[in-house]
């Protein structure tokens, strides 16, 4: 094995171009620390393939941390495959003195070297010097200007936002997208109405983009444009403004939610669910009954949600049936829902569910139980005793002694002595069958 591992570490410096390369890939998977520096060594190869192995094969055998300088000095590569992979590499740093090398990488006659320097940046804390940054804001690149527009968005300064706006109106719909995206992590009241105004943009994305951003800035003015969007014909953009409502709680777009529930994505129809809770009238709550019946477990439970927070009592029948749901979250919020609304003839259903591997669920079944505090919840609340539910126990011990301090049903007194004592029950059951035989 060492003799083969020297013949590798020999051919680094074969006359043949291939076989150096060759050497290279073998010694990928070495993992021996001792060829280390002379793959170092062949990072000055004069063949940029060779120098591409090389790279790739030293992150492979040892930290980014311990390449820094080495990656630094890639960055000067004559190929423009090494200068990216470099940038790349000490993307994944958090060493400083990887900034100012990268920010040289900027202005790079390779716009894949300027775009992965500037997407590399991204990592690091924002700078004292962002002008390189901005300066790309003009480049004649597409894909350089949105990254740009992204990397000045994670650095969230104020004084960018200015130029962000003017990126609003680019040519490109992947920059306008990335302006809107960017001026979300730095919202600037400024941008509500160039925001507004791309809200009929021709672009899905760019539409979706702004809604999330107005959404973000949370302006009152930006309320009704949102709200038509909630019948534009593209379902991404539908389902943006489904989640806006429910942050903009408005009446007015009671309608168009109400249609939205019969929206083809389901996610569309969840949301809808949950901004009728707050932006619902007269027709809101029996329309959202009806989506308990829905093909799709999130948009069930959002609907039973909406009905608590719209207290809807009417409804404590058709949330019966989906403490059966096959969906955990559907049943967790059935539970709830009958918890708060329902009268105490609608709780002894929960002690079905008394057994639930789901511990909210438990808990549901337990505060129903005491609420109960019946003959009807002693079955529920010994079944719970017995899951050693360590937090609950004493209170479940508490409620059945409370249960049997009031009931006057002799079999239920007697069950819960036998849950609690169960020899004695055993014994005074043995010592009445022995005098009867007597």
């Amino acid at each position: 094995m060492e003799s083969d591992l020297n013949h590798l570490i020999e051919q680094l410096n074969h006359e043949d171009s291939e076989v150096r390369i060759q050497a290279c890939r073998s010694l990928k998977d070495s993992s021996y620390s001792e060829t280390i520096e002379p793959l170092k060594s062949m990072l000055e190869d004069e063949n940029k393939w060779v120098r591409r192995h090389a790279t790739e094969t030293l992150l492979t055998l040892t930290s980014v941390e311990d390449m820094i300088d080495q990656l630094i000095h890639l960055l000067d590569d004559s190929d423009p495959w090494v200068r990216c992979y470099a940038s790349e590499s000490l993307a994944q740093s958090a060493d400083p003195k990887s900034i100012q090398p990268l920010i040289a990488r900027l202005t790079d006659q390779d716009y894949h070297v300027r775009l992965t320097a500037c997407r590399a940046l991204a990592k690091f804390e924002i700078q004292d010097d962002i002008d390189p940054v901005i300066d790309l804001l003009q480049d004649e690149n597409q894909w350089i200007r949105r990254q740009a527009c992204s990397t000045l968005g994670h650095w969230k300064s104020e004084v960018t936002s200015e130029r962000l706006i003017q990126m609003l109106s680019d040519e490109s719909a992947h920059v306008r997208s990335a302006a809107c995206q960017a001026l979300a992590a730095v919202p600037n009241t400024q941008a509500i109405s160039p925001l507004i105004v791309l809200l009929n943009d021709e672009d899905t994305s760019v539409r979706t983009s702004v809604i999330e951003v107005l959404t973000k800035i949370g302006d009152t003015s930006a309320v009704e444009p949102v709200m038509e969007k909630l019948n534009d014909e593209s379902p991404s953009v539908r389902l943006a403004a489904c989640r806006a409502m429910t942050v903009f709680s408005d009446t007015r777009a009671c309608e168009a939610l109400l249609s939205c529930l019969n929206d083809e994505n389901h996610l569309t129809r969840q949301y809808a669910c949950r901004a009728l809770a707050t932006s619902g009238n007269g027709k809101t709550a029996e329309a959202l009954e009806k989506k308990l019946d829905d093909e799709i477990a999130e948009v069930r439970a959002a609907a039973c949600q909406s009905l608590l927070e719209l207290q809807y009592h009417h409804a404590i029948n058709s949330i019966s049936a989906l403490l059966q749901d096959e969906d955990v979250s559907v049943r967790r919020s059935a539970c709830k829902l009958i918890l708060n609304l329902g009268e105490k003839e609608s709780l002894p259903p929960l002690g079905q569910l008394a057994d639930e591997e789901d511990w909210w669920i438990r808990q549901y079944v337990f505060e129903a139980m005491a609420k109960l505090r019946n003959h009807q919840a002693v079955e529920p609340l010994i079944t719970m005793l017995s899951m050693k539910e360590d937090h609950l126990h004493q209170r479940i011990e508490d409620v059945l002694i409370d249960i049997q301090d009031h009931v006057d049903d002799e079999e239920t007194k007697n069950r819960i002595e036998e849950t609690f004592n169960p020899s004695e029950i055993s014994g005074a059951t043995t010592e009445g069958d022995s005098h009867t035989s007597q």
